[in-house]
């Protein structure tokens, strides 16, 4: 039987519609063309203007996300700048305490941090480079002080002889 208010199919011998609650007692029943069949179960459509949202939840902000990126950063820096050691081992300091400290506020958390796990290699690569850098070259200037040379004169006279 179908509602006129609504228009929804309802069981023939229910007295009220199951979509608008509207009494079908005084309604004549449909006359069915085809011999009776059990009937499929009754969907119910929503009523009015009803839309089905989805509001996605948010995923949590991953703590210490810009320390990281900072770190990283920073430790590429310091492998790029390896020429310039007075840059490159400050940025390689700073970008490893700051990695460090975004990973460990990541652990307590019991998230992982990319970012800071990439700034924490970088930075001990430019370290590293840093500090064997700085030991060849203090090498180097105790090999040109036992050779009885002054940095100054040793320079003078590796750009004389090279350039002219």
């Amino acid at each position: 039987m179908f509602c006129s208010q609504c228009g929804m199919n309802n069981a023939d011998n229910a007295a009220f519609c199951a979509g608008c609650g509207a009494p079908l007692a005084n309604e004549q029943p449909v006359a069915q063309e085809a011999p009776q069949q059990p009937e499929a179960p009754v969907v119910q459509q929503p009523q009015g203007d009803f839309q089905p949202s989805y509001t996605p939840t948010p995923s949590p902000e991953l703590p210490g996300k810009g320390m990281g990126i900072a770190g990283m950063i920073l430790g590429i820096a310091s492998i790029v700048l390896m020429c310039y050691f007075y840059i490159a081992l400050p940025c390689a300091i700073v970008g490893l305490i700051l990695s460090c400290s975004a990973n460990g506020k990541a652990k307590k958390v019991g998230m992982k941090n990319g970012c800071a796990v990439a700034g924490i290699i970088t930075s001990s690569i430019g370290l590293g480079l840093g500090v064997i850098y700085l030991l060849l070259a203090a090498i180097g200037f105790a090999a040109i002080s036992e050779m009885g040379y002054d940095l100054e004169d040793f320079m003078e006279y590796i750009i004389f002889h090279k350039f002219f």
